[in-house]
């Protein structure tokens, strides 16, 4: 999760910019209003928001360091649930409806006192109602054009027509588009933002890439890397530099004073490098050498590359489904190469794997450089899930066990299940038991996003290329925001 303050995306063919104030707390900001005893704190190793539950008409408020407006259309979005006294669990909102206020304020506002005089208010939109599980919550609308303030604050207050007793607020990833912090020009810190490289050149052992990208600042004859996301703060690039924090396992890499990267793997065999950079700032006084008002922010860098040596068959699409009683795998192959066919095997709970079926090769004489579709289908009663995996076999006899894929069992219809969870590969099932429409991050215990998926639909998914540790999955419903979260380890 990155902190983005006077965010500008620069888009190459427009170059307009889009300004936001987006905060997760981590680090602590300054500025931000905080009364009725509210206080930034650690939550899982992430920092949060900490409110008293707002009801009985006393609500609690959490406020904007100074913004200028940048847009009649302003969204504003966070996360925010509801935990238990002691802060142990997450359960509902007590009160059903629980509220959102949204007020636009004097920049003098700095207690919950002054919020509420409406002599303070410039506008204000009113009763916007919280999902009753918690979770992110958004919501658009259109700024009164009359509104001629520069500057002003933006406080959300919550509020409930019940009491809620000492249960607590958790609120963190506020922003809201529309608005630009007030930092004073030099004195805004820089961002760096996590960014993913897919290659696909399996005989590729190096290449240079961007960590700086989409500035229209940038020294001429820069080319982003057309396989990377790259945007960071809109700093001149004269007041920027760049440091290699943690270097990869299996491999190196250069950060240059640029602002681009090179990454060399130590052979093909190695699929994944991770490591993380920092950006800093020459501070409001314009010197590196004066490092006490140097700013900076961290962000990680991922690049993948595709396994180097092709297997006897190469697998696309493979899923499983429930209907009813029945059970249907589904594959297709793009190449085949001496292939006899695949064998099925399928596990109930934890138990071994065992043969269910065989299903031949549809190549000539085993050979195929086109797409060929199989099925294979069975009654399967199984309370709980079930995990098949198919056995690509040569002519030679030779065994290649393909990725597993679960299929949920009658009982397990609508829980999340991960599998397995401890895992030893990194590589992990998930299913979802329907084809909602989901955002999915995948943290480390920090709070730091290493995977993303956005509008993700299909009813399972593979995880793979985790490292020893352990993570949280987070899953959001686009439908109706719940949020689930589970902590899944690699051993």
């Amino acid at each position: 999760m990155k902190r983005f303050l006077l965010f500008a995306l620069f888009v190459a063919v427009t170059s307009i910019a889009q300004a936001q104030l987006e905060e997760d707390f981590d680090p602590e900001p300054t500025g931000w209003i905080l009364d009725k005893g509210a206080k930034i704190t650690p939550l899982n190793g992430n920092a949060i928001v900490l409110t008293s539950g707002a009801g009985d008409n006393v609500p609690s408020i959490i406020g904007t360091p100074s913004v200028n407006k940048t847009s009649n259309k302003v969204k504003v979005c966070l996360d925010i649930w509801a935990y238990e006294t002691n802060m142990n669990y997450q359960i509902p909102f007590p009160c059903n409806p629980t509220y959102m206020d949204v007020l636009f304020v004097y920049s003098s506002v700095s207690t919950f006192q002054d919020a509420k005089d409406p002599a303070n208010v410039i506008a204000r939109i009113d009763n916007y109602v919280l999902a009753q599980n918690g979770g992110s919550n958004c919501f658009t609308f259109d700024f009164p054009a009359a509104v001629t303030a520069s500057d002003f604050k933006v406080v959300l207050s919550f509020h409930a027509d019940c009491g809620q007793g000492g249960f607590k607020y958790v609120i963190d990833n506020v922003s809201i588009s529309g608005v630009a912090l007030i930092c004073g020009g030099s004195n805004c810190p820089p961002v760096a933002l996590n960014d993913q490289f897919n290659r696909s050149n399996l005989a590729e052992t190096s290449f240079s890439g961007a960590l700086f990208g989409s500035n229209l600042d940038y020294p001429s004859g820069f080319t982003v890397d057309a396989t990377g996301t790259d945007n960071d703060e809109n700093d001149n690039y004269n007041n920027l530099q760049w440091s290699v924090l943690t270097q990869p396992a299996n491999g190196t890499v250069t950060v240059n004073s640029d602002g681009t990267f090179t990454i060399t793997r130590n052979s093909i065999s190695v699929t994944q490098l991770i490591f993380t950079y920092r950006l800093s700032d020459n501070g409001p006084d314009n010197s590196f050498a004066t490092t006490a008002d140097n700013m900076y922010d961290d962000a990680t860098v991922t690049v993948n590359w595709p396994p180097a040596a092709p297997l006897p068959v190469s697998l696309v699409n493979y899923t499983g489904s429930r209907s009813g009683n029945n059970v249907t795998l589904q594959w297709t192959t793009t190449f085949e190469s001496n292939n006899t066919g695949f064998e099925i095997q399928r596990s109930i709970g934890n138990s071994a794997y065992e043969k269910v079926g065989f299903v031949a090769t549809k190549a000539d004489n085993g050979n195929s450089s086109t797409q060929l579709a199989y099925q294979f289908r069975e009654e399967n009663l199984a309370r709980g899930n079930s995990w098949y995996r198919l056995v690509q076999i040569d002519k030679d006899g030779t065994r290649t066990v393909m990725p597993v894929k679960g299929v949920r069992g009658l009982e397990e219809l609508s829980k999340v299940t991960v599998y397995p969870n401890p895992g030893k590969s990194g590589n992990m099932n998930v299913l979802f038991g329907s084809s909602a429409i989901r955002d999915i991050i995948i943290t480390d215990m920090g709070g730091r996003i290493l995977k993303q998926w956005n509008n993700y639909h299909d009813d399972n998914m593979v995880i793979g290329g985790l490292r020893t540790g352990m993570y949280m999955l987070i899953i959001t419903n686009k439908a109706t925001t719940e949020r689930l979260a589970q902590k899944i380890v690699v051993l």
